[in-house]
């Protein structure tokens, strides 16, 4: 049973806001698929203020974030916690309004990178990596077709961004935030944390009722994605045990060490079951049903096999697990069997 605790009952409405805390406001996109939200953060001080993430780029999304502006004002700064699309899909579309974009150098980049692909590139880049690791039939041919469709979700990047980096700390909405970088979840996600008032900003990194996606993807950053996460909690574990969280997805809570011990179980546990199905050779996606037990549409596709391919990379590199690569699809098995 989970030790956490919930300040807030409920999200704000479309189009309203929650103060959380001193200087932030709790703003809410919806998104247009299975995770169907993500929380906004805005940073407010007479002197300055600045919102942390966007949602995706469509119509719902501007026209929400154009009844923010409304009552609150348009931010001097926007910054962009990490490439996934519900985080930076507006943020072209906030610099056309004269808005400073803030990220990390990283994280930044592969937004660029990943706009940038053509819809050819992008549907045999997936189409390719799925046949890698056995899946077939449909699925690959629904990638060829889908192209490029982190492009969808985003409007143009920005022509400049000014980064940030661990261990800085920056003024914004009147308040002292130390940025902390959080891995696995993303190479180098911005986390924001307020010592004076043990308030953290959390994006992705520690969310309250959900696991964050952790996956290996190809010509990643990051050869290790699960160790990376692991390593990232260990480290928030040293903030206070009264640390506010503020989630990018879910209802602001405290309990962050209880539910870092959550966190860590999980991985623990399906470390284990996919080390029980390896006795004889498995590729990453024949674990899919050992992993996941609801049915996976294009967009959690993707997000199943990179996971998968985390945990299985984090395994070889303990030992537990062996890659089988000499054949046509790449399998795992344990190294005692």
């Amino acid at each position: 049973m989970s030790n956490l605790e919930f300040p807030h009952a409920a999200a704000p409405l479309p189009g309203e806001h929650i103060a959380v805390c001193d200087g932030v406001h709790w703003v809410r996109q919806s998104l247009p698929f299975v995770l169907d939200h993500v929380n906004c953060w805005y940073l407010n001080s007479p002197s300055q203020s600045t919102l942390v993430d966007t949602g995706v780029h469509n119509p719902n999304s501007i026209a929400a974030m154009q009844t923010h502006i409304d009552k609150i004002g348009l931010p001097d700064q926007l910054l962009i916690t990490h490439f996934h699309p519900d985080h930076s899909g507006l943020a072209g579309w906030f610099a056309e309004l004269g808005v400073t974009v803030l990220s990390h150098e990283v994280e930044f980049e592969i937004v660029c990178r990943l706009w940038s692909y053509s819809d050819k590139d992008s549907g045999e880049y997936y189409a390719n990596w799925y046949q890698q690791h056995g899946i077939v039939g449909d699925a690959i041919d629904q990638a060829l077709k889908r192209g490029n469709g982190y492009r969808k979700m985003l409007s143009e990047p920005p022509a400049r961004c000014n980064y940030l980096r661990a261990g800085n700390t920056i003024l914004l909405g009147g308040r002292n935030y130390q940025v902390k970088v959080g891995k696995g979840h993303a190479p180098s996600m911005i986390m924001l944390f307020d010592a004076e008032a043990n308030v953290l900003i959390a994006a992705d990194q520690v969310l309250p009722t959900i696991s964050p996606n952790v996956s290996l993807m190809p010509n990643t950053s990051d050869d290790d994605p699960l160790r990376s996460f692991i390593g990232t909690l260990n480290e928030l574990r040293l903030l206070p045990s009264d640390t506010l969280v503020l989630p990018s997805h879910g209802l602001p809570f405290f309990g962050l060490h209880d539910r870092i011990d959550e966190l860590l179980a999980h991985h623990e546990q399906r470390c284990d079951q996919i080390l029980n199905a390896c006795h004889t050779p498995q590729s990453a996606s024949d674990l899919f049903d050992v992993l996941f037990k609801r049915e996976l549409d294009a967009q959690q596709l993707s997000f199943a096999l990179g996971e998968s391919l985390a945990h299985t990379k984090y395994l070889c590199n303990l030992g537990s697990l062996a890659e089988l690569s000499d054949q046509s699809v790449v399998q795992f098995q344990t190294t005692s069997a």
